[in-house]
C-alpha cells in the first residue's frame, strides 16, 4: 500500500472525530450580555473604611459633585433626594451612560411616535376637511350655475318689461297728445258754434231789420188807389 493512502487511512477517522467535536463545541456556545446596571454606595468620608449612609445608587443618576479628594479616588456629591456624602470618582463621568441615552432615545422615541400619530390623525382630518370642502365647493358650484340662469331669466324679464314701460310711456304721451288734440277741437268747436249762433242773432237781427224797413217803406212803395168818392 502507498504511504500515501495510508495516511489518509490513518488521518480520515482523526478528522472526522475532530470535526464532530468541533459541531458539539459549537453547539454548546450561547451569547450572553453583560448586565450594565451599577448601584454605588455613599459613605460618609473619602475611603471605604467610612460608614455607607446610602446602599448605592443606580448608574445613570444624575448628581451634583462638589470636591475631589486629594488622592483623586473619592468626591463628595450631593443626590437630588438631599443625601450628601462621597463616592467613588471611577463611577462618575461627565457624559451620561449609555442606558440613559437610551432611555433618553427611547423616549424620543415614543414621542416622535405619537407626534407622528397625531400628524397622521391630523392629515386624516385634514383630507376629511378637503372631501368635505370639495363637496360644499361642488354644492356652490351648482347653486352659482341657478343663480346665473335666474338672473338670465330676470335679464329677461327685465328687458321685456322695460320694453313694455316704454311702449307704455309712448301709448300714454300718444294719448296726452290725443288728449290735448281732442280739448283743441272741443274749444274750436265751442268757437264755431259761438260764432255759428252769433251768426244766427245776426242774421235774425238783420232780418228783423229787413222786416221793418220793408214794414216801413213797403206802404210807400205800393201804387195808391184812386178814390172814386167823386171828390176828384
Amino acid at each position: 500500500m502507498p504511504v500515501q493512502q495510508l495516511i489518509t487511512s490513518i488521518l480520515r477517522p482523526t478528522l472526522a472525530l475532530a470535526a464532530l467535536l468541533a459541531a458539539v463545541s459549537v453547539a454548546a456556545q450561547e451569547t450572553r450580555y453583560v448586565n450594565d446596571k451599577l448601584f454605588v454606595p455613599i459613605r460618609t468620608g473619602a475611603g471605604g473604611d467610612y460608614r455607607i449612609i446610602h446602599k448605592g445608587i443606580p448608574s445613570g443618576t444624575a448628581i451634583t459633585q462638589f470636591q475631589v479628594s486629594e488622592d483623586g479616588d473619592w468626591a463628595e456629591i450631593e443626590t437630588r433626594g438631599g443625601t450628601r456624602g462621597w463616592m467613588r470618582t471611577q463611577f462618575l463621568q461627565a457624559e451620561p451612560p449609555a442606558i440613559v441615552l437610551l432611555k433618553q432615545l427611547e423616549q424620543e422615541l415614543v414621542e416622535v411616535e405619537a407626534d407622528r400619530d397625531k400628524m397622521r390623525a391630523s392629515l386624516s382630518a385634514t383630507a376629511s376637511d378637503a372631501y368635505e370642502a370639495g363637496d360644499a365647493a361642488e354644492a356652490l358650484r351648482a347653486e352659482l350655475a341657478t343663480v346665473k340662469a335666474e338672473l338670465t331669466e330676470v335679464k329677461r324679464v327685465s328687458s321685456a318689461a322695460l320694453e313694455l314701460d316704454a311702449q307704455n310711456q309712448n301709448l300714454a304721451t300718444e294719448l296726452e297728445t290725443q288728449r290735448k288734440e281732442g280739448e283743441l277741437l272741443r274749444l274750436e268747436n265751442q268757437r264755431l258754434q259761438a260764432l255759428m249762433d252769433n251768426n244766427q242773432i245776426l242774421d235774425g237781427a238783420i232780418a228783423v231789420l229787413l222786416g221793418v224797413i220793408i214794414a216801413a217803406i213797403g206802404p210807400r212803395l205800393m201804387p195808391r188807389r184812386r178814390r172814386s168818392d167823386g171828390w176828384a
